[in-house]
């Protein structure tokens, strides 16, 4: 009895193994298309004659744990990928929060932030220049990084190519005269307008954050509290 018990046990489970591998073959996980979180904003905007342009990763330089006061000025860092057929002009950077948003070199705006972690994905160009898809990896072989002349006031990103403005690139957008102060937790409005007619914006409810530290901030170490009744006690 025991040995036919064992028997149907066995037979059952490699029926389960060939049942659970029958319906796995041929299909696309639920997890095929999943991308690992960022902590920036992104977002993909289709052009009408085929193709998109993409913002990836958007976020404000980390100020460090007090935060922007309100009237400073705050670095961005975000990368453009134009994945069409014609170039495209990026045509204004604006934000609400800000009185303007000013396009340079990381010497000319004198920012220096500690910037987020870089995107594994991204070499220090700052320029526009051929690379893969929005999806891909920005070619190495890219053109001179832009950090030894002054950046275009309207950078012009080639068909495959994308524009990388961190401070990594040598180049950054630079929001100035904040309205109000940022701290960390929060973020700014952000719209960028392409000369294809694209408009990239924060909606309601969304904002380009500030980014995380690089490290954790070292803890302060707290005194333990006496225990009760030995208040007073000497020694």
């Amino acid at each position: 009895m025991t040995r036919s018990i064992t028997m149907l046990f066995a037979g059952g489970a490699a029926a389960a193994v060939l049942a659970l591998s029958g319906c796995g073959a041929g299909m696309i996980s639920q997890t095929a298309d999943q991308v690992a979180a960022v902590p920036g904003f992104s977002a993909t905007v289709p052009v009408p004659d085929g193709g998109n342009i993409a913002l990836r990763d958007a976020m404000v330089g980390y100020p460090g744990i007090k935060g922007y006061p309100a009237g400073a000025d705050a670095p961005l860092q975000l990368r453009i990928f134009n994945d069409t057929d014609e170039p495209v002009t990026l045509e204004s950077i604006s934000s609400n929060d800000a009185a303007s948003v000013k396009l340079g070199t990381v010497a000319d705006l004198k920012a220096s932030p500690t910037p987020a972690a870089a995107s594994p994905t991204a070499s220090p160009t700052g320029a526009a220049s051929a690379s893969p898809k929005a999806s891909g990896s920005p070619s190495p072989a890219a053109s001179p990084s832009p950090s030894a002349a002054a950046a275009p006031a309207k950078p012009v990103i080639q068909p495959g190519g994308y524009l990388e403005l961190t401070p990594q690139a040598g180049q950054l957008a630079l929001l100035t005269g904040l309205k109000k102060p940022l701290a960390n937790g929060e973020g700014v409005h952000l719209k960028l307008t392409f000369s294809n007619g694209v408009v990239i914006e924060t909606l309601p409810g969304t904002v380009v954050p500030v980014a995380p530290p690089l490290s954790l901030a070292p803890r302060v170490p707290v005194a333990p509290s006496p225990r009760p009744g030995t208040e007073g006690e000497g020694h």
